[in-house]
C-alpha cells in the first residue's frame, strides 16, 4: 500500500551569516563614531540578521580620515554577546538577543564604529505536534531545525517500548497502549531538540486492502446482508461497484457494472433490500436524469424509473413508508435546485412533491423519530433549515443555524437531536490582502426537534469541512478527516486534507482525542457496519498554497480503512 505523507512544511529563506547578511548589510553603511580628528569608523556589514547560535559573520573595518586601517574588535556586551578575534571573525553565541560588535580605530580610540547582531533562538519544530495512533498505526513525521542546517535526527524517549522511527522520521506505534514521546534532535546543535507525545489506544483506524479503484463522490449502503455497496465515485465502467464484506475484510467485484457510471448521486436501502441510485453525472460534467436499482441477491443493476429533473449532489433519505425524497441539488448550469421529487418503490417511478423553501445542494437531510426530514445548510452557504412532511409532501421552516455553513455533517444523537458539525463558510481574510475564500468552521450546534430550534453548544478540536462523523454504538459521534481551508499568513487562502479525528461526548458536547485515520482524506464515505466497526472508504488527498503550488495537488483515494 503507498504511504501518503499529509504534512505541509513552510520553509523560510535562511540568510546565514557565513553568507548574505540581513539588516543594513547590503545598504549604505551607517556613519561611525567621530573622533578628534575628524577620525570615523565604519563597520560593514552594519546590521545582521538571522544568526544561529555558532554561526560565524566575517565583519570588516574602514576607518576615514587616518592612513591606518588598523582596528581593535570587540563586543559591547562582552562574552555574553558571543566571540570575535583579531580579524573581524565573529562566533554568534548560544544565548539568543541582539549584540554590538564595536570597531575601534588603534590611530585615534575615540573613532568607533558599530554593527549590530541579531541572534535567533535555535528551534526544532516536529509535525504533527502530537498524535493518537491505534496499536499497530503508522504516521509520517515532519522535523524542521530553525536554523543554519534544518536537518533533524529521530529518536523515540521510551526506546523500543514507544514503537519504532526511520530515519526520515516515519514512525510505527507498539503492541501495547500508552503515551511515549517522539524527539527530533537538530543535526545543527544537537544540545537542541523537541518532543511530539503520541498517544496509543486500542481502538482506532487500521488500513485494510484497496478498493479496485479510487473513488470520490461515490456512495456506500449497508445491505441487509450485512455488506456494503460501494457505488460510483469513478470513470472506470467495469469496476464502478463493488462490495466490502466484513467477514473476509475485503472487497470484491459485482456481476457487471452500473449502467451509467456516476459521481454525486443518491443512494437509499430500500425496504425491500434493493439499493436505489438517482441521479449525478459523469467525469465530462454530463448529469443524469436516471436511476437503478441494485439487486443484492444477483448483484447486478437495472434501470427503473427517470427523475422529473437531472441533478447531483442532491440528498436521497427513505421515508417510514417507503418512499424515497430526493431533494435539491444543482443542475447542469450549477444553479441550485429547490425541487424535490418522491421514488415510489411500488410502481420504480418519480412524482413531484413541494419545494423547499430555499434552493440547496451539498446540504444535509436526517430522517427524524417523528418520520419528518431536516433539511440544512447548503452551497449558498446559508444558515436557513426546513422539515419535510412525508403526510403532506409539503417543506416548512423551522430555526436557522447559528453560523451559516456547507459541506458540514448531520448527525442523528440515540435521543432525538441532531448533532451539526464543521463545514466552510466564506470570510474575508484577517487584515485584508485577498478575495474572501472558503474558511473551514470548528462550530458545533444542536437542532431540538421539540422546538425546534439550533443551539451552539461547543467547538471541534480542529476547524474541519467534507468529513464524516458518525454515530458509535455508545452514543458518542466519531469524527474523521476531512478538509482544513483558511488563510495563510500572507492572507492567501490555502487548504490540506487532514488524517486527525476526534470524539464528540453526546452528554457534554465535549470534544475528545481518538486515533487519527491512517490517511488523510476528505469527501470519504463512512458506513457504520452490523459489527459497531466503521468502513471508510476513497475520498481525496491533496492540498493547495497560492504562495507554493498555486495549482492545488489532488487525488482520489482507493484505500480504505477499519475503525475497530
Amino acid at each position: 500500500m503507498i504511504r501518503f505523507v499529509s504534512i505541509a512544511f513552510v520553509v523560510l529563506l535562511v540568510m546565514t551569516a557565513s553568507g548574505c547578511g540581513g539588516g543594513g548589510g547590503n545598504g549604505d553603511p551607517l556613519p561611525g563614531k567621530g573622533g578628534a580628528g575628524g577620525t570615523s569608523v565604519v563597520v560593514t556589514p552594519s546590521g545582521i540578521g538571522q544568526v544561529w547560535q555558532g554561526t560565524t559573520v566575517q565583519f570588516a573595518a574602514q576607518v576615514i580620515g587616518q592612513t591606518s586601517q588598523a582596528v581593535t574588535w570587540a563586543l559591547q556586551e562582552g562574552s555574553a554577546g558571543g566571540v570575535i578575534d583579531s580579524a573581524g571573525l565573529y562566533t554568534a553565541p548560544s544565548a539568543a538577543g541582539t549584540f554590538h560588535v564595536v570597531a575601534t580605530s588603534q590611530a585615534d580610540p575615540s573613532a568607533k564604529g558599530t554593527a549590530t547582531v541579531e541572534v535567533r533562538s535555535l528551534t526544532v519544530s516536529i509535525s504533527p505536534a502530537a498524535e493518537t495512533l491505534r496499536i499497530g498505526g503508522s504516521r509520517q513525521f515532519g522535523g524542521f531545525a530553525v536554523a543554519a542546517d534544518q536537518h533533524v535526527t529521530w529518536d523515540l524517549e521510551e526506546g523500543v517500548m514507544g514503537g519504532t522511527i526511520t530515519p526520515d522520521g516515519f514512525y510505527a506505534a507498539p503492541s501495547a497502549t500508552g503515551t511515549f514521546h517522539l524527539r527530533a534532535t537538530a543535526v545543527y546543535n544537537t544540545n537542541v531538540s523537541s518532543t511530539a507525545p503520541i498517544t496509543i489506544v486500542s481502538t482506532g483506524f487500521a488500513s485494510i486492502g484497496d478498493m479496485s479503484v479510487a473513488r470520490f463522490g461515490h456512495t456506500g449502503t449497508l445491505l441487509n446482508n450485512g455488506r456494503v455497496l460501494v457505488a460510483g465515485g469513478t470513470d472506470d465502467s467495469t469496476h464502478s461497484g463493488e462490495l466490502f464484506d466484513p467477514a473476509t475484510g475485503g472487497f470484491e467485484s459485482v456481476n457487471g457494472g452500473m449502467i451509467h457510471v456516476r459521481t454525486g448521486h443518491g443512494a437509499a436501502l430500500l425496504p425491500d433490500g434493493k439499493v436505489l441510485i438517482a441521479g449525478g453525472g459523469d467525469s465530462k460534467g454530463v448529469l443524469f436524469e436516471t436511476a437503478e436499482l441494485y439487486d443484492p441477491a444477483t448483484q447486478v443493476f437495472n434501470a427503473t424509473g427517470d427523475l422529473s429533473q437531472a441533478r447531483t449532489y442532491a440528498t436521497a433519505t427513505l421515508l417510514p413508508g417507503g418512499k424515497v425524497l430526493i431533494a435539491g441539488g444543482q443542475d447542469s448550469q450549477g444553479k441550485l435546485l429547490s425541487t424535490s421529487e418522491l421514488y415510489d418503490p411500488a410502481t420504480g417511478t418519480f412524482s413531484a412533491t413541494g419545494n423547499m423553501h430555499s434552493p440547496r445542494a451539498e446540504h444535509t437531510a436526517t430522517l427524524l423519530p417523528n418520520g419528518k426530514v431536516l433539511l440544512v445548510g447548503g452551497s449558498d452557504e446559508t444558515s436557513s433549515a426546513e422539515l419535510f412532511d412525508p403526510s403532506t409532501g409539503l417543506f416548512t421552516t423551522t430555526g436557522s443555524l447559528g453560523q451559516a455553513r456547507t459541506h458540514h455533517t448531520a448527525t442523528l444523537l440515540q435521543g432525538g437531536k441532531v448533532l451539526v458539525l464543521g463545514g466552510t463558510q466564506v470570510m474575508m481574510p484577517g487584515g485584508g490582502g485577498a478575495a474572501p475564500a472558503a474558511v473551514s468552521l470548528d462550530s458545533v450546534e444542536v437542532y431540538d426537534p421539540t422546538s425546534g430550534k439550533f443551539q451552539t453548544v461547543g467547538k471541534l478540536a480542529a476547524a474541519r469541512d467534507s468529513h464524516s462523523a458518525t454515530l458509535l454504538p455508545s452514543g458518542a459521534v466519531l469524527v474523521g478527516g476531512g478538509y482544513v481551508h483558511g488563510f495563510d499568513g500572507d492572507a492567501q487562502p490555502y487548504f490540506e486534507t487532514m488524517f486527525q479525528a476526534e470524539l464528540i461526548d453526546p452528554a457534554t458536547f465535549a470534544s475528545m482525542p481518538a486515533a487519527s485515520l491512517e490517511q488523510a482524506r476528505a469527501e470519504h464515505v463512512a458506513t457504520l457496519l452490523n459489527n459497531g466497526q466503521i468502513l471508510v472508504t476513497g475520498g481525496r488527498f491533496g492540498s493547495q498554497e497560492l504562495c507554493c503550488n498555486p495549482k492545488p495537488h489532488i487525488s482520489s483515494l482507493a484505500s480504505s480503512e477499519l475503525y475497530q
